[in-house]
């Protein structure tokens, strides 16, 4: 990993970790995103993990978190908070959002946020979200990232999370 991508990090740590908890509460974004109790899901782009263990004390203990980001030091971040919380139902992955490698339709809900800067495969990465939620399953989306109406249909908004359903 270059030096740049440690700076690169390490400022996104700091507004993720010191400056959101000023203005954000987790809970509520996460409930404006529809994470329920029993619910599958995945994280994607969790940086270093300011939603992560809020989202597995969600779904409780019937219900799985897992965190995708392509960041090797987001993801030891996100592991040193699970190790904290003693929450046990988070799984880290290390990867592209475009291929995941996860199974098909495994998951209830999709959250991404702070992806609208995301470079690279973004019809990719829609393709991909869409193949691993269940047909019934549902996007939700901060930021400026709009996933394509042939995969997603908008369901609503509350505050800055747009919700899409799956389009079979």
């Amino acid at each position: 990993m270059s030096v740049t991508d440690k700076i690169h990090f390490r400022m996104m740590s700091l507004i993720h970790e010191d400056l959101y908890r000023v203005f954000r509460d987790p809970y509520q974004v996460l409930d404006a995103a529809g994470l329920k109790p029993g619910q599958d899901v995945l994280e994607v782009g969790c940086g270093p993990g300011f939603f992560t263990v809020p989202a597995a004390q969600i779904v409780g203990e019937e219900g799985s978190v897992y965190a995708l980001d392509i960041n090797p030091l987001a993801l030891e971040r996100v592991r040193q908070k699970i190790g904290k919380s003693g929450v046990a139902n988070v799984t880290t992955i290390l990867g592209d959002a475009a291929q995941t490698g996860l199974p098909d339709q495994s998951f209830d809900l999709v959250f991404v946020f702070g992806l609208g800067h995301a470079i690279g495969d973004v019809d990719g990465i829609m393709a991909e979200l869409h193949r691993v939620l269940e047909p019934a399953g549902i996007l939700s989306v901060e930021g400026r990232l709009r996933p394509p109406n042939q995969l997603f249909h908008p369901l609503g908004r509350q505050g800055r999370i747009v919700q899409y359903r799956k389009v079979a």
